[in-house]
């Protein structure tokens, strides 16, 4: 344990602070005791994040989740306390007498084999208990493992999902450990399942028996390159766990063992058979005795940071691909490392890649879609040019989706700068006004544009008071302000004429409802739903669809009658309607894609496209998108059948599609293709500005939003 430092605090809740214990990639992590002299390991978030509203929402949900994981027999440490909504979001779990993994390794050597095994039992037995209730843990890897007298305790079990939220991370990087993550953790922007605690397993039981990291020491980026290329030296492990070693590092999720079928591999249970001194083969003796102080050494830990951004794939080729998944695509040595820059590597991966299409694919499949045929026309070779640049007020201030807005002429781009104040853009480029919003405000939605005027809502999280939809008025006039039930909101739709916004009706974890505006600002309708809104509101046809945290899916009507209420296994993120069929992705770590029909019945799920955002309705072009694989776009049919995938060399935002066109955005181009994933033109715009948002198209104009405002591209035959 190390001593205070003057700026660390002296109580965390009603906790007093006894010594530090280390730091990590999410914050300090202090030795506390309560009022009843239990000891306890509180982790402070760093400021940075405590800023963040979407990594203080995923803190919340994550913290609550691992609260069920834990206790007796799990081998994972309880999470006993937490409090997200304080100025430093802070989280208790109880205190484990012991070293980290990585410390007892690099003081005492590695493990005897009895030990590996022990671990390994133990180890899976935690997984498993992280698995059984939706959690993938995500960075397992030693210094997450605690060596207690009566056996390992595996600690920070899904938190670390939250700081893939941040305004840092969530244009594609991923967050994990150089060394234990898994190829397709690497591939897929992060994408993950339980198999990739496994293959994380796996590199730990190597080096607890070796002393060796598995995969090698170096940049970040070569150690990498071994992990894709099956490079690892597995020199040291004994010659009987090496065939349990090897299965769990093997390169496909699905031919891993089960974290069941580790514990039985290593001789089943270690409940009951520990004693003080297990990891290092002695009994009990000084630095193992009840009460000796065994937390941290005086060091830092050699592990790195938790906070390392990890490259995608490369796709070398634009060719569309037909019939099945292509195999996954190796990025090249010096793809990798090029994009080294001071030991971290930055991440090629969407985040929301890749395309599911209902239709009729040119292999013939039939899909559901009403539209009938997806078959693409003719292409014809185009090219894009910029014909000016707006800059005033800086980027957009928007989260994710479309850089702006458009009125319904296609004359003039609304859209809210990082200076906090509305514009109204001409297709000249000349600014035709201006209307300052919320003052402060550090969240601002999209505008929404309807006849009666300009829609957006906007909350400032540092003024502790509920968001504000404002209206604004096609010649720039503030028309009226509405105080919404709670900071918590989502993007406002438009639906039955009224202008509908989702939000939290109190605490973000509590319920949650939809109030419906008329051009007055006066609540036409309310629907209460049994979550507060996940992602933003969908219309199609005659119904809301709202994405909810209670994992549900709910159908609203006009008037706020409720449809359906669909139950499905983990947050409802931003669903897409066609015909008879409604296409959802849960977007917790066990995330599957699901399809319902109109009454919110489960007609078929699929746990491939595990973490895929529905990104467009198919009403108006015969087909779906589905953003899946990272740096990869890719269209298939409803039966799985690829119609075409296309790689850009690095990470797209969603799609918009617009006469027969797919427009995406990369971190500094615009990019054209047709139905059949054929590239019709690139146009540089400049540099995304933190995120990559969405082209907003009308005729041949494209806007792009940029790190410095807003690009105009005009197309030409």
């Amino acid at each position: 344990m190390q001593a205070l430092r003057t700026t660390d605090p002296r109580r965390v809740g009603p906790y007093e602070v006894r010594g530090r214990l280390g730091s990590g990639g999410m914050g300090e992590v202090y030795l506390a005791e309560s009022r009843t002299g239990l000891r306890l390991a509180v982790k402070v978030v760093r400021a940075e994040y405590a800023q963040d509203r979407t990594f203080r929402a995923r803190f919340r949900q994550e913290v609550r989740a691992a609260q069920t994981v834990g206790g007796a027999g799990t081998y994972t440490a309880r999470v006993v306390d937490a409090d997200p909504e304080g100025e430093r979001p802070w989280m208790a779990t109880e205190f484990v007498d012991g070293p980290n993994l990585r410390d007892a390794v690099l003081d005492g050597g590695p493990l005897p084999e009895p030990a590996v095994r022990v671990l390994g039992a133990a180890l899976g037995e935690a997984l498993g208990a992280i698995h059984a209730r939706g959690m993938v843990h995500r960075d397992l890897k030693p210094s997450n493992i605690l060596l207690a007298a009566d056996g390992p305790r595996v600690i920070d079990f899904g938190i670390v999902r939250a700081l893939e939220a941040t305004a840092m991370t969530r244009t594609g990087a991923i967050v994990g450990s150089v060394g234990y993550v898994s190829p397709e953790q690497i591939r897929n922007g992060g994408k993950v399942g339980p198999s990739s605690d496994v293959f994380s397993l796996g590199a730990v039981l190597a080096y607890a028996a070796s002393g060796r990291e598995p995969f090698g020491e170096g940049q970040d980026s070569v150690i990498l390159l071994r992990i894709l290329t099956r490079d690892f030296d597995l020199t040291g492990v004994p010659k009987e766990l090496l065939p349990l070693v090897e299965a769990c590092l093997k390169e496909e999720p699905g031919r891993r063992p089960m974290p069941k079928d580790v514990v039985e591999a290593v001789g089943g249970s270690p409940r009951g058979g520990l004693r003080p001194g297990w990891y290092t083969g002695a009994g009990p003796g000084p630095e193992t005795s009840p009460g000796a102080e065994l937390w941290l050494p005086e060091r830092e830990s050699g592990e790195r940071e938790s906070r390392v951004e990890y490259v995608a794939a490369e796709t070398e080729t634009e060719t569309p691909v037909s019939e099945a998944l292509p195999s996954p695509v190796r990025p090249s040595r010096r793809g990798l490392l090029r994009l080294a820059v001071g030991g971290a590597v930055v991440a090629g991966a969407g985040g929301l890649g890749g395309w599911w299409w209902l239709g009729q694919s040119e292999t013939g499949s039939k899909g559901e879609g009403k539209g009938g045929s997806a078959k693409a026309p003719g292409s014809v070779a185009r090219k894009a040019s910029v014909t000016w640049t707006y800059k005033d007020g800086g980027p957009p201030h928007v989260a994710d989706g479309a850089c702006g807005a458009l009125s319904a002429d296609g004359r003039t781009l609304y859209f809210a700068g990082d200076d906090g104040t509305l514009r109204a853009l001409g297709s000249d480029g000349k600014e035709r006004w201006k209307a300052p919003l919320l003052k402060g405000a550090n969240f601002i939605t999209r505008p929404v544009v309807t006849a009666d005027g300009i829609f957006v809502a906007a909350v400032d999280d540092a003024a502790g008071e509920p968001g504000r939809l404002i209206a604004v008025s096609a010649e720039g006039q503030e028309m009226w302000t509405r105080a919404l039930p709670s900071p918590f909101f989502q993007q406002p739709a438009v639906f039955g004429g009224n202008v509908v916004v989702g939000s939290a009706e109190g605490a973000f974890d509590g319920p949650g409802v939809v109030q419906a505006y008329d051009s007055r600002g006066k609540v036409r309708w309310k629907a209460s739903v049994g979550g507060a809104p996940h992602e933003e509101l969908v219309v199609a046809d005659d119904v809301l669809y709202v994405p909810c945290y209670d994992n549900h899916l709910y159908g609203i009507r006009e008037g706020g009658a409720r449809a359906f209420a669909a139950p499905l296994d983990g947050d409802a993120s931003r669903p897409a309607a066609s015909g008879d069929i409604v296409v959802v992705s849960t977007g917790n770590q066990a995330a599957e894609l699901f399809g319902l029909d109109l009454t919110g019945g489960l007609k078929w799920r699929e746990p491939d496209l595990a973490g895929s955002y529905v990104t467009a309705n198919a009403d108006a072009f015969g087909f779906l998108g589905v953003t899946n694989s990272g740096a990869v776009l890719k269209a298939l049919t409803l039966r799985g059948d690829v119609v075409w995938s296309y790689g850009g060399g690095g990470a797209f935002s969603d799609p918009v599609l617009v006469d027969s066109t797919v427009y995406v955005r990369t971190d500094t181009e615009v990019h054209a293709l047709d139905l059949r994933g054929k590239v019709l033109w690139k146009a540089e715009v400049g540099p995304d500005p933190g995120v990559l948002l969405t082209p907003v198209v009308h005729g041949r104009r494209v806007y792009a939003g940029t790190n410095k405002g807003i690009v105009a591209l005009d197309v030409s035959g």
